[in-house]
């Protein structure tokens, strides 16, 4: 087939490359199981690099149109066309008492998984599909045939020390320095919250939250006893200019915040934000919990400095992981802190969970020093801002009048504002029968009635044909509860 080029355009060459034989595969030009050129062969004959087409064929690969086969070559794989139902999909009442109704997880317990035809848009994660199986699977196996005694071993409860150098490295050359001391492996970010929590508060202390967030951390701070003070958000991220009256009134120690594509709303804290609420913060003698969870997930815009990057020594607690651009198998989060607050935090991780997977950090440790781990980042940017751009085109040929939503410059997730007739409540029964689900805007709110018309959807974890679809079946839902 002929694939034209446009070098004089900004979308990359690879993408183009890309679009056209998505085409090509969607329209039948291919056949199930049709070998595509080899990477080097198509490479000359378009005048690219062998690279630009080998990323061509990843975008393929992780959307399902192509299959790699080792030493064989690229094989088209016809996706499976979703049915297009005029009527409701389940007819079964939804399982309300089958479902958390006070945190962000609606995709079933681990016992209980959601029906085959039902399109996910709950999810907290990326997609399992970008995750480069075969590379890591040879980095597992070369620590197994090398390392196997100390890899098995409990190893250091701060963590694999060649991995915290690593990650001092990597943050430092970031704007944010760091040394392997300053920094405790955790098992996943929640583990790292839920250390700083416990450390740092007392049933009956306050913690200022930016509104809507993570809800998990809402959860931890409830089991812990702690008051929970919400400041509101807009599109720049928490409203600071509101923080000096919410200080004096409730004296926190703390504020927890997540800057960078906030959790639920995908929002970033502007840069003068960001210096007036350090400002505040050390005026009044408060700890700044920065929660960067998807922090190198940006796809268009200016990188921003992160606060702890900003801030002076002891009044930023920087938390990520690994879980969300990798496997949340994996377990692997980080937390970085000073040394008045990482002994006390180093010791909780030891009574509290004693050790993370050595092998896990091992692996972990070596995919990154190689340098994989760019290269999924970048990978993974690439997917998920496609699959960004296809849900914002759907949600813009599909969604009813009196829908709102913002554009993320980077994350995971879109947050869409419902009009005032329809709740999340009157929604969720109605899209289940459409065959789609959502993350409840309430489930984010320290008032969950303050979140009745919000709803998060989480763009990484589908394909953009699935995307096309859940929310052309969202939309039938919500035109329904508004008939009704």
């Amino acid at each position: 087939m002929h694939i034209p080029l446009d070098r004089q355009q900004d979308i990359p060459l690879y993408l183009q490359i890309e679009e056209a034989l998505r085409r090509a595969i969607l329209s039948g030009t291919f056949a199930a199981g049709d070998k595509l050129p080899s990477t080097r062969s198509l490479a000359g004959k378009l005048s690219v690099s062998r690279l630009t087409v080998e990323n061509a064929y990843a975008e393929l690969t992780a959307k399902g149109l192509l299959q790699q086969r080792r030493g064989s070559g690229a094989y088209v794989h016809h996706l499976q066309p979703l049915p297009e139902p005029q009527q409701p999909l389940s007819l079964a009442p939804f399982p309300l008492d089958r479902f958390t109704t006070v945190t962000s997880r609606l995709d079933g317990y681990p016992d209980i998984p959601l029906p085959e035809h039902i399109i996910n848009f709950a999810a907290g994660v990326g997609s399992s599909k970008v995750f480069p199986l075969e590379e890591f699977r040879k980095i597992l196996l070369s620590i197994l045939s090398r390392h196997a005694e100390e890899a098995f071993s409990y190893g250091d409860y701060c963590g694999y020390y060649p991995l915290r150098d690593t990650l001092g490295r990597i943050l430092t050359a970031q704007g944010i320095p760091t040394r392997a001391e300053q920094v405790l492996i955790t098992n996943g970010s929640q583990h790292a919250i839920s250390l700083i929590f416990q450390t740092l508060l007392q049933p009956g202390d306050t913690v200022i939250v930016e509104e809507p967030t993570y809800a998990e951390a809402l959860g931890l701070l409830r089991m812990h006893q702690i008051n929970i003070v919400s400041v509101a958000s807009d599109r720049h991220g928490m409203c600071v200019e509101l923080l000096p009256a919410l200080i004096k009134q409730h004296r926190p120690k703390m504020i927890y915040t997540i800057p960078n594509f906030n959790n639920p709303t995908g929002r970033c804290m502007s840069e003068a934000r960001r210096r007036r609420l350090l400002a505040l913060a050390q005026q009044a003698g408060i700890v700044i919990l920065e929660d960067d969870f998807v922090g190198d997930l940006r796809y268009n815009g200016k990188s921003l400095p992160s606060l702890r990057a900003l801030a002076a020594p002891g009044s930023v607690i920087y938390v990520s992981t690994f879980s969300k651009m990798l496997l949340p198998s994996m377990r692997i989060g980080y937390l970085v802190a000073d040394s008045e607050h990482y002994l006390r935090l180093s010791r909780l991780k030891h009574v509290d969970s004693f050790t993370s997977s050595n092998l896990i950090q091992r692996a972990l440790d070596a995919f990154v020093t190689v340098g994989r781990y760019d290269k999924q980042l970048r990978r993974a940017g690439r997917v998920y801002r496609l699959h960004r751009d296809a849900m914002v085109a759907a949600l813009q040929r599909h969604l009813p009048t009196g829908c709102r939503f913002e554009v993320p410059e980077g994350g995971l997730f879109i947050w869409l504002q419902l009009p005032d007739a329809v709740t999340t409540t009157a929604l969720m029964p109605a899209a289940w029968q459409q065959g789609v689900t959502f993350a409840r805007g309430e489930c984010f709110h320290a008032d969950e009635a303050r979140g009745a018309q919000g709803l998060r959807l989480n763009f990484a974890a589908n394909t953009p044909e699935l995307i096309e679809e859940g929310i052309a079946r969202l939309s039938r839902a919500i035109l329904k509860v508004q008939s009704n």
